[in-house]
């Protein structure tokens, strides 16, 4: 069983003004969160965080607050399974 908290640190841009490169959040491996949370995701051999835009099923659109984020914008939805967990603090 794996604990239900976890330290990740944020790499890149994409979330400022929210979330600066080298800050670290908790997050909680319970439950892939709703439109408007931050979650920890994989896509593409890579871990990111983003905010979620919309959920269409089992798809997530998700969105960097920065406004050159690259997001759902650039590569389609993301698996609700991808999501690692949802940003606490």
């Amino acid at each position: 069983m794996k604990f239900p908290l976890a330290i990740y640190q944020v790499k890149g841009h994409s979330m400022e003004p929210t979330l600066y490169s080298g800050q670290r959040v908790v997050i909680s491996r319970l439950g892939k969160g709703r439109p408007g949370n931050l979650v920890i995701f994989k896509k593409n051999a890579q871990t990111m965080v983003k905010r979620i835009e919309k959920i269409e099923g089992d798809h997530v659109m998700v969105r960097g607050d920065h406004p050159d984020s690259t997001d759902s914008r650039s590569f389609g939805s993301v698996r609700r399974s991808q999501i690692l967990g949802k940003v606490l603090f």
